[in-house]
């Protein structure tokens, strides 16, 4: 075979490959935009939301994976979600997807605006406006009879159904004082009251859906989710 013949048959096994690798990218990227507007629509008609909602494959030939009935890994997030008469953002991120709507498990967070946390505080959040710093959520205002400029600090702690905001010191004229050493303090004691820890329940979650954590971000309030492995876990917990 003359190096010239050789050298066209490399020429055309070279261009033969990279049709193939185009197409398998293209046909990758086409069934993996279709894959992602399904679970849109499937999230959007589940949740409901007032925003929109995006999905994204993240697992490497995630189109290419459908074909055989697995999706990879998914992640999901949905703006203006309705829970409790509260509005959340959510993402949602799932591993090891299948096409039936089952999954591996994966975890989750919802975020509630400050705005909606302050409204939401009742006799603890009284006169109050809720914020966050380094993960704690941090309470600003007036309160008492006498009106006294205050900062609450609280920690946030969970179980699988409810979350707790302890607070835990209050500044008043420039003092910081813990919140149990108010009951010394003269004047001090209806404040001690007002400060007591508050428990909020989180009802309505899909079965597999346990809280587990909560932290104050610049955003909001954060919640964290663990997701079971089993089928895919929806508004009413029922597969997606």
């Amino acid at each position: 075979m003359t190096s010239n013949r050789r050298g066209r048959i490399r020429v055309i096994l070279v261009a033969t490959a990279a049709t193939l690798a185009l197409l398998t990218c293209a046909t990758d990227l086409l069934v993996e935009h279709r894959t992602e507007e399904r679970v849109v629509a499937q999230a959007s008609r589940r949740l409901k939301p007032q925003g929109p909602v995006h999905a994204d494959l993240t697992s490497p030939l995630a189109g290419l994976r459908t074909l055989g009935g697995e999706v990879g890994d998914v992640e999901v997030s949905a703006k203006g979600v309705h829970r409790q008469h509260a509005v959340l953002d959510v993402t949602a991120r799932l591993k090891d997807v299948t096409t039936n709507g089952d999954s591996a498990g994966g975890t989750g967070t919802a975020t509630l605006g400050y705005d909606q946390v302050t409204r939401r505080l009742g006799a603890l959040g009284k006169g109050l406006t809720a914020g966050g710093q380094n993960g704690d959520l941090v309470l600003t205002g007036s309160v008492g009879r006498l009106g006294l400029p205050v900062t609450v600090r609280a920690i946030l702690s969970t179980t699988a159904h409810a979350f707790t905001i302890t607070p835990t010191t209050v500044s008043v004229l420039g003092r910081s004082v813990a919140i149990d050493d108010l009951a010394g303090l003269p004047a001090t004691s209806g404040l001690r009251d007002e400060l007591r820890p508050r428990t909020v329940a989180v009802t309505e979650l899909p079965h597999g859906v346990a809280l587990t954590s909560a932290h104050a971000a610049g955003d909001g309030l954060v919640l964290g989710f663990s997701i079971a492995a089993g089928p895919t876990p929806s508004a009413g917990g029922a597969a997606v």
